[in-house]
């Protein structure tokens, strides 16, 4: 198997940004700001979807498409491609990269999540 870092295709480089961000979020669970964000999703978004675009240099041109939900306490994958009714999290292929290039940096330091998406959809849900 190549684990070179320009051979993993759009897939790769999601599941493994999902991994990272569910360790994240996992240490974070009992930090006031983290932990609302967290019985939100338990509360409010169990079983909902949500849209994800994958882009590489404009955020109105994406390349890849995936589903997710909130379950159990993490956000997981639903399908890949367009399962959702609309695009809740824009996300650029250089960030996914970053998260799995540098996994420690973002759960060690949560705080670099680009998780105001979320936020805003369970908002919503609310």
């Amino acid at each position: 198997m190549n684990t070179s870092n320009t051979s993993k295709d759009s897939y790769d480089l999601f599941m493994g940004a999902l991994d990272v961000t569910n360790q994240a979020l996992d240490k974070l669970r009992d930090t006031p700001l983290f932990a609302s964000l967290i019985k939100l999703m338990e509360n409010q978004a169990a079983g909902r979807k949500f849209g994800v675009a994958i882009y590489s240099d404009e955020p109105d041109q994406p390349h890849d498409y995936y589903t997710v939900r909130a379950n159990n306490h993490k956000i997981e994958l639903v399908a890949r491609g367009k399962d959702a009714p609309d695009i809740d999290w824009k996300v650029s292929r250089a960030y996914l990269q970053d998260l799995n290039d540098h996994p420690e940096d973002y759960i060690e330091s949560p705080w670099k999540l680009d998780v105001e998406w979320l936020k805003h959809r369970l908002q919503d849900a609310a």
